[in-house]
């Protein structure tokens, strides 16, 4: 993670994002970006990935478009202006999303 993310408040979960952000060099850019837009605009485009809660959190989820990794799905917390990205992606149908967020979830013990 970069210095830039650490001032704004982002944190990416290793166990969840590290595959897809060591394959796509520029995911973690489009991730901070999209999720900053996101959060100008009060998340308007997110909505809930799970009934699960990550620490007590509600679970967020929105796409995010990359030049190298294409459509991402992208599943995060929020608390304030800290905002950690929990789990990434490429499965873009909703229903088979949650299965492997909340599988995800299972194995993470949260």
């Amino acid at each position: 993670m970069d210095a830039n993310n650490q001032a704004s408040g982002l944190h990416f979960e290793k166990r969840g994002c590290r595959k897809l952000l060591q394959k796509h060099n520029t995911l973690e850019l489009s991730v901070s970006d999209t999720i900053t837009r996101q959060a100008d605009h009060d998340f308007f485009k997110t909505k809930y990935a799970s009934r699960q809660k990550w620490n007590g959190l509600p679970i967020l989820e929105c796409r995010v478009n990359d030049p190298s990794a294409g459509s991402v799905r992208v599943a995060f917390t929020r608390e304030g202006t800290r905002i950690c990205v929990i789990y990434l992606t490429r499965t873009l149908l909703k229903k088979a999303f949650t299965q492997e967020l909340e599988s995800f979830l299972k194995g993470a013990g949260a």
